[in-house]
């Protein structure tokens, strides 16, 4: 057992610098335009460059004084870390708190062999971030650190007259992402949108040195010319954005392989940055199918699974993705080789025909009154509105006919559609509220509503059924009762 104090790898010091300076980006850029040319001669003329050197210089030297302060062990059943200049900060986190140790690999650790460790726990002090961060040690060291815990872990968990039997951990790969799949991952996600409103987002940051007023009265001109030409453009820009977001489709999600071991599912990708995620089969909390329309069209779907832990600022450790695309035929025999206990329901319970009525107008009804208000000031053009109004009617038609629930004697299954189509599985003893909503034109009708909340990050996850018979309803409530 490691019992003598280490330090990160001196490349961390780097690391540190790096994301300070990416933290401060937005202002030495605005700096540099404010002060660019700098006022006056001789001194003073460099003296936005030099003020700029010298914060970078104090920002390096931060990161080096941190790096020189952080230390860490595994010592008496916890990890150790000790870090602070002026204020000596200790934080000891026993074993049968972490539930993961999570790696990455960026661009500075992969050619000394390095990696990032987040250590997560099953009750993190904080809600923002992991419990602990390694920015920098060996591969092989933090290989050596997860089995070290994870095998104390279970010596404790061991009865003390139980014999420990030394036995060879699972390792398992049941999956892996072709070519064929990641572009299909990069055709049918909205990568596209994200990477104009991205674009959108960082010229607004410099809307007083970009003189867009100018620029837009020196193009209406082009613009009168005809509508050939916008045509054109904003052709070109989609398919630029397009190529952008299948090119960072395959720099996040290369190399994406699923290993299974006895405890824990361990999802690996990136190309540029390795990540390694670990999942422990006891912290899922449910499991959930998700198609768009363009991926139900082509038999494609995803698949997300809920899971315990999971911090606000950590993008996916909430709602992880398990499977971002796979072809809908394949996921029963997937998931039944993961989750054997779970069932993959395809045959649901469906909606009454009578609360079609109520999708199709409660769906409509956030069209109608923009289409009112566009129509009182532009009449008639407003009236097009009505063409927003009838798909969103067609819209409500198909929440309805996506709608159905499914019990089992420990498992409910519920199949929903906003935009996209969920389908959700949910064990019983996962389920942490189960709630029943009765409007008064539902109560008329003898409707409810059925919404469920699962554990996952700071919120839980909930799921809402709406319209279901209220008979149903009270059927799922008797089988989530814990009365005799």
């Amino acid at each position: 057992m490691m019992s003598e104090y280490k330090r990160l790898h001196p490349i961390s010091a780097i690391v540190n610098f790096m994301k300070q300076v990416k933290e401060m980006i937005i202002p030495i850029v605005v700096l540099l335009f404010v002060n660019g040319s700098g006022s006056g001669g001789g001194f003073w003329r460099y003296m936005p460059v030099i003020s700029m050197v010298t914060v970078l210089v104090l920002v390096l030297g931060a990161g080096i004084i941190k790096w020189m302060r952080f230390t860490y062990r595994l010592e008496d059943g916890e990890l150790r870390i000790e870090h602070g200049l002026f204020v000596k900060k200790k934080r000891y986190i026993p074993y049968d708190r972490i539930q993961s140790l999570n790696f990455s690999e960026g661009i500075l650790h992969r050619p000394f062999g390095l990696v990032k460790v987040k250590v997560e726990t099953a009750g993190s002090s904080s809600d923002k971030k992991s419990e602990a961060e390694l920015t920098a040690i060996l591969k092989e060291e933090a290989i050596q650190i997860e089995k070290t815990i994870f095998k104390e872990k279970e010596r404790l968990s061991e009865s003390p007259e139980a014999v420990v039997e030394e036995k060879p951990d699972r390792q398992e790969e049941i999956f892996k992402m072709s070519g064929k799949d990641l572009l299909m991952l990069g055709l049918t996600s909205g990568g596209v949108w994200v990477i104009l409103s991205g674009v959108g987002a960082f010229l607004s940051q410099f809307d007083d040195f970009i003189p867009f007023e100018e620029i837009y009265e020196g193009a209406s001109g082009y613009i009168r010319g005809g509508v050939l030409i916008i045509g054109i453009l904003a052709f070109v820009g989609l398919f630029i954005a397009w190529l952008l977001s299948l090119v960072w489709t395959f720099v996040v999600y290369g190399d994406f392989r699923i290993r299974l071991t006895d405890e824990n599912i361990i999802i690996n990708r990136g190309l540029l940055e390795k990540k390694q995620v670990t999942v422990p089969f006891k912290r899922v909390q449910g499991i959930r199918i998700i198609e768009n329309p363009v991926r139900q069209l082509l038999g494609y779907c995803s698949v997300q699974i809920e899971n315990a832990g999971g911090s606000a600022l950590e993008k996916d450790s909430s709602s992880i993705k398990l499977f971002p695309i796979v072809r809908k035929r394949e996921v029963e025999n997937l998931l039944a080789e993961i989750f054997p206990d779970y069932s993959v329901e395809t045959e649901f319970n469906r909606l009454p025909v009578r609360s079609i009525r109520k999708y199709m107008i409660r769906a409509a009804a956030v069209g109608v009154i923009p289409t009112v208000v566009v129509s009182i000031f532009l009449w008639p053009y407003g009236m097009w509105g009505l063409i927003l109004v009838a798909l969103l009617a067609f819209l409500g038609y198909r929440q309805h006919r996506s709608g159905g629930w499914k019990l089992s004697e420990s498992q409910l299954s519920l199949q929903y559609r906003t935009f996209s189509k969920s389908t959700v599985f949910l064990k019983k003893n996962r389920i942490q509220s189960l709630d029943r909503q009765e409007t008064w034109f539902q109560s008329r009708m003898d409707l409810s509503t059925l919404r469920t909340t699962v554990k996952s990050g700071d919120a839980g996850y909930k799921s809402t059924l709406r319209d279901l018979e209220q008979k149903d309803m009270k059927q799922i409530e008797m089988w989530y009762s814990y009365e005799e």
